[in-house]
């Protein structure tokens, strides 16, 4: 069994309110009031947001980058069963600029037969909460890294495993569009880049649920036959 932990500070970012209101049109300052109405309006998959806090901007840039593992998907067919398909795999995450919390990348997923497969997506970390909001471009086919997951199928970590002595990111997938988790385990294979907005303050200890508990994944069984499930 293994231990997933997230941005502690992200998740109070939904806890607490914005620290900066403005009531005239600075534009600088009125992006802080992530409980704005502009908020519903804007468009976080295709348009750079670069008006984030220093925590959001830094969780941004640690997702920044490669990130290679192996996955499990569960997922529903037509015929309303549930089946199952692992795959080794292989995300590339990049910013809209060094300052935005979203971005565009892509998945390659191995099969065992040689078997390749490439999606491309584009992401975005929600402001309020910080769950990372996936869309995978051809398919429309969208899912969420829920940043307060605390069960088998949500939750994730990102960030430098003081154990492991290495950035890893792991968690769930979960279908917002479709009947599927997919379950990942992965560590970076690029440089992780600046530390200078404080990326190492990613939390490695359960601090309750409301801080972002801790949830328990099974382990992905590496010596399954890989198969592929398309997106």
């Amino acid at each position: 069994m293994k231990r997933v932990y997230t941005f502690l500070t992200m998740v109070m970012l939904a806890l607490t309110p914005a620290m900066f209101t403005s009531c005239d049109t600075d534009d600088d300052y009125w992006y802080d009031d992530y409980y704005g109405d502009w908020y519903d309006d804007y468009d976080w998959y295709d348009k750079p947001f670069n008006y984030g806090d220093d925590q959001l901007v830094s969780m941004a840039r640690t997702l920044n980058g490669t990130w290679t593992g192996n996955a499990k998907s569960n997922f529903k067919e037509d015929d309303g069963q549930w089946y199952t398909a692992y795959f080794d795999v292989e995300f590339t995450f990049t910013q809209y600029t060094s300052k935005s919390c979203n971005g565009t990348g892509y998945e390659t997923d191995y099969a065992d037969n040689g078997d390749t497969n490439i999606s491309r997506f584009k992401w975005y970390i929600d402001p309020r909460t910080g769950n990372i909001n996936i869309e995978y471009i051809n398919s429309g086919l969208r899912y969420v890294l829920d940043a307060n997951g605390n069960s088998d199928t949500s939750g994730f970590f990102l960030g430098w495993d003081s154990k492991e002595k290495q950035d890893l990111f792991n968690g769930v997938m979960e279908g917002i569009n479709v009947d599927e988790y997919i379950t990942f385990d992965c560590e970076r294979v690029t440089s992780r880049g600046t530390r200078a907005l404080g990326s190492d303050s990613v939390q490695t200890t359960s601090q309750g649920k409301s801080y972002g508990k801790g949830v328990t994944l099974k382990r992905i069984d590496s010596n399954k036959p890989k198969t592929l499930r398309r997106r």
